[in-house]
């Protein structure tokens, strides 16, 4: 599944709960997320959730998130990807090259 806005991934996450059956109270204590974070999540009113709070919450729901970039040429999604393998593989200082934030 693609996701391309937050309010569609606050909607897979409230899917994902819902299915597994638990309460978002549940789902909040095992994730360290907020509870009303996570209400904001499902209902689509956080427009900045970070990845690491999706993942959090993904964790918990038995998913994972797997993270694409691409831009509009060839060869920078080739370059971008390139630095993003090397940044995930601890091969390239994310922090010097100010590729992380």
């Amino acid at each position: 599944m693609q996701l391309t806005s937050s309010g569609e991934a606050g909607a897979l996450v409230k899917s994902l709960r819902q299915r597994h059956g638990i309460s978002r109270k549940e789902l909040s204590e095992s994730s360290g997320i907020p509870l009303r974070t996570v209400y904001a999540v499902e209902n689509g009113e956080l427009n900045n959730l970070s990845v690491d709070r999706l993942i959090a919450l993904l964790a918990v729901l038995g998913a994972s998130l797997d993270v694409r970039v691409s831009t509009d040429s060839a060869t920078e999604d080739a370059e971008v990807n390139r630095l993003v393998e090397l940044a995930a593989t601890s091969t390239l200082d994310a922090d010097r090259w100010g590729l992380m934030s």
